[in-house]
């Protein structure tokens, strides 16, 4: 990453649009690479450099420019690509579990995945009880965000803030299943 000078940095942060555009134009292909590394999906790679410049241009008033502004982004980089991986896992592992084993699968497999299954409907019971409607609808019933907002009469808002919240709830219970399961 070519380094950026302290006075774009400290211009960024004061809302320069022209700062941003040279701090992009400097760091988005290597972001988007670093990214790639972990994820090894060049849409999703350059979908979630977009998302890590999205959010740079919206918080740029809490950029600190006493330190290492390329280690910030790398540390923004490393986490958003991990936290995709994170919701990866917990996507495939609810689809794993919902689905029927096939006899392919080893028991120690089937073990697994009827655990993730156990574990993913206890985690579900445990949220509040809007929380739970608005994930199984979301997720059992296959319904968009728009069509959960308007059958239970709220927000399109709310219905993402809540989906985004149980798949939270569901990732620190995933979470406990690498403990026993390296």
């Amino acid at each position: 990453m070519k380094p950026i000078s302290e006075t774009t940095i400290v211009a960024l942060r004061n809302g320069s649009h022209k700062a941003f555009e040279d701090v992009f134009k400097a760091c988005f292909d290597k972001i988007k690479l670093f990214i790639f590394s972990y994820i090894k999906s060049e849409v999703d790679a350059e979908e979630l450099a977009e998302d890590i410049f999205v959010n740079l241009w919206i918080n740029h008033e809490s950029i600190d420019v006493t330190k290492s502004f390329s280690s910030y982004l790398h540390t923004i980089a490393r986490n958003t690509a991990l936290n995709f991986l994170k919701h990866k896992f917990v996507r495939e592992a609810h689809g794993e579990a919902v689905r029927q084993t096939d006899s392919g699968f080893s028991p120690e497999d089937e073990l697994i995945a009827r655990e993730t299954r156990l574990l993913i409907e206890m985690a579900v019971e445990k949220m509040p009880e809007q929380r739970k409607t608005i994930y199984r609808l979301s997720r059992n019933e296959g319904l968009k965000n728009e069509e959960i907002a308007i059958r239970l009469n709220t927000t399109k808002r709310n219905v993402e803030s809540q989906l985004s919240l149980a798949l939270k709830d569901l990732r620190k219970a995933i979470n406990c299943i690498f403990l026993f399961f390296p």
